[in-house]
């Protein structure tokens, strides 16, 4: 077994770093869609440009983060965190230099596997540095992803503001700010003890849960499609069926994704109390009629509401997470990988056949669309199953713990 497979002593510090680095990372993801608006003002993008640019920002995730999975699950990968933030500067960076729409593509496919490089060694080093409170611990984690979403837009805004699409340079400076500080973090977090990790002696006993596995990705599949859809197309909506300008489009995505980051700490908190299920469950009901409303609302009129899409919509982030891992606990990496990569992959599918619909059928109709989309979340979400590697202090289900 590979020190990366041990269980090291729970560190809050390192805990918060790797959430600070996850949020470097996603910075870099939430500015490439901050970004659209921008593009398709001065590059005149279509609905299906901008739905391919998304979808290329989703494949490149889902070919890579397996891989680097799976690797992680081999032998200690620790070296693509700091990596994986550097390369996703890189490729932010160049996003506004780029001459023509295929060289557009291959720097957010660099940008995109950047970003894809930290998610599955960053999520192995969160759970080893995670209390028994896995659930609400690996939320921290996942919510620094969150944050960096949300703050992408406004750091777009505030560096292409000036200098226009030539500013993104400024932008590279956060992840690879955060490469360093992840580094050296890290490098000391190996050097403690290393004993045996649970989920692996769990892992010896019980062996891999796949068949719930793939309820779960078929779930994160629907709800990626979900969140990627509202990222791309409520700002497209704003700036063509209200004619808002892409600063305020912008200012409308930021709220998306703030109410976001408090969901996926609320989603990880909130099913230590009230269960997982009901928190898998219950905010994809409400996201049906609220995705609804939107097309009926003026810009001011949706700031309410798109805060409770943004809580609901990623309150099942850490969850899934944490499922992953304990349905496949020897290996975690290739769990993450195949949940956060594959599955965004598949988001993105859904995303660019979105954009045929709005280009055929007008923005109102995407959201429509989207609207529809949580009720499949819910019932894949109501089929699955206790994983038998869950902790035993785990809250499945309120019913069930007050059986006992």
């Amino acid at each position: 077994m590979s020190g990366a497979a041990g269980r090291r002593p729970a560190s809050r510090p390192t805990l918060f770093v790797l959430s600070l680095g996850h949020g470097g990372a996603d910075l870099c993801s939430g500015a490439l869609f901050a970004l659209l608006p921008f593009l398709v003002v001065e590059r005149h993008y279509s609905y299906a440009a901008a739905g391919v640019f998304a979808l290329t920002a989703s494949v490149a995730s889902a070919l890579f983060q397996p891989l680097v999975g799976a690797h992680g699950d081999r032998s200690e990968a620790h070296w693509l965190l700091p990596g994986g933030l550097v390369l996703s500067g890189l490729g932010i960076g160049a996003v506004g230099f780029a001459t023509s729409y295929p060289l557009t593509l291959l720097a957010v496919a660099v940008c995109s596997a950047g970003v894809a490089a930290y998610h599955p060694e960053g999520a192995r080093w969160a759970r080893h540095a995670s209390s028994s409170r896995v659930t609400a611990d690996m939320s921290v984690f996942s919510v620094g992803g969150g944050v960096g979403f949300a703050l992408g837009p406004l750091v777009v805004a505030a560096a292409l503001a000036p200098l226009g699409l030539h500013g993104t340079p400024i932008i590279a400076l956060i992840p690879v700010a955060a490469a360093v500080v992840v580094g050296v973090t890290l490098r000391r977090f190996r050097g403690k003890p290393v004993g045996e990790h649970p989920l692996h002696r769990q892992a010896e006993v019980l062996g891999s849960e796949w068949r719930p596995f793939a309820c779960l990705a078929a779930l994160f599949c629907v709800a990626s499609g979900v969140a990627i859809g509202l990222l791309t197309y409520v700002p497209l909506f704003l700036v063509q069926a209200r004619a808002t300008s892409p600063a305020a489009s912008n200012v409308m995505t930021s709220v998306l994704l703030a109410a976001a980051a408090a969901g996926t700490l609320l989603g990880g908190f909130g099913a230590q109390r009230l269960g997982r299920r009901f928190v898998l469950v219950v905010p994809q009901l409400v996201l049906v009629p609220a995705i609804a409303l939107l097309p009926s609302l003026s810009y001011g009129a949706m700031i309410p509401l798109i805060i409770i899409i943004g809580v609901a919509v990623n309150a099942n982030v850490g969850i899934a997470l944490v499922l992953a891992q304990e349905y496949l606990p020897a290996h975690m990496g290739l769990a993450t990988g195949l949940t956060i990569g594959v599955c965004g992959g598949a988001g993105g599918l859904i995303v660019a056949a979105l954009g045929l619909l709005g280009d055929a059928a007008g923005p109102s109709s995407v959201l429509y669309a989207l609207a529809a989309l949580p009720l499949v979340v819910a019932v894949l979400a109501s089929r699955l199953p206790r994983p038998a590697a869950a902790p035993p202090e785990t809250v499945w289900s309120l019913r069930v713990e007050a059986e006992h």
